[in-house]
């Protein structure tokens, strides 16, 4: 498992973003509202009674240009103000929770899979805030194996729970998805630091049947592939790069 780092950095880049944007948009009542509301939670059905009533309270518009988060944190940034205050929601009742212990995790997992793909979303981005992430280890998994592209792209994309928790087979797997989606790689948090020779070898069976297929292939994935390559592998790879389509 890697340094928690890049969580802790994302919880501190989410929380002040949040509390900005609460701010902004002169929502500090309602904020105090979700706090009391969740403190010492119990149940699963005060968090959804939270969650109606920033549906309520909130507008469904998208983020203000309140600040400057750069592109690590830019999902966060352009969050609607109503799903940000439902993310901030599982995260106060996570901290806060005064129920079962053992119960907190499969609810957990009870509210992503009965969660709307908005709602999913969320959840997935608010993972590395939460105490002990590597109990939802399950729901990230889920996320990383699921069709619905949206909920996918907000595991695998400037999220950087998979860069600490997944181990090599999931990691790989994640990253092979996304190539196959053609989502931008870069975008995907730990790339190089979490890079194998077992996922070099994969990607350059990818590019060699694209390749065969005469149909394009990312020049950022190229770029990842030749970072691990063997010997043999790295001679087959050049041979074909002159006639490689390259976007």
């Amino acid at each position: 498992m890697y340094q928690n780092a890049p969580c802790l950095r994302y919880a501190d880049a989410f929380r002040e973003i949040c509390q900005a944007r609460v701010v902004e948009s002169e929502k500090e009542a309602l904020n105090a509202s979700l706090v009391d509301s969740l403190s010492n939670a119990t149940k699963l059905s005060e968090l959804i009674d939270v969650w109606r009533m920033i549906g309520s309270e909130c507008r469904a518009g998208g983020a203000t240009e309140l600040m400057d988060c750069g592109q690590d944190y830019k999902r966060l940034a352009e969050m609607p103000l109503k799903d940000m205050m439902k993310a901030r929601a599982i995260d106060v009742m996570c901290s806060q929770w005064s129920g079962d212990p053992d119960a907190f995790t499969p609810l957990f997992k009870r509210l992503f899979k009965t969660a709307d793909v908005s709602e999913q979303q969320l959840i997935v981005l608010v993972l590395p805030l939460l105490n002990s992430p590597e109990r939802f280890l399950h729901v990230a998994a889920e996320a990383t194996r699921t069709n619905i592209v949206p909920v996918f792209s907000a595991m695998a994309l400037c999220n950087p729970f998979p860069q600490v928790y997944f181990d090599e087979n999931q990691w790989n797997q994640m990253v092979l998805k996304a190539i196959f989606l053609g989502c931008d790689v870069n975008e995907i948090d730990g790339l190089h630091e979490r890079h194998n020779s077992a996922l070099s070898e994969t990607i350059f069976q990818y590019i060699s049947e694209r390749h065969s297929a005469s149909r394009s292939v990312p020049a950022a994935v190229v770029a990842l592939c030749e970072r691990a390559l063997c010997k043999t592998s790295h001679t087959q790879l050049d041979a074909i790069k002159p006639e490689l389509r390259q976007e």
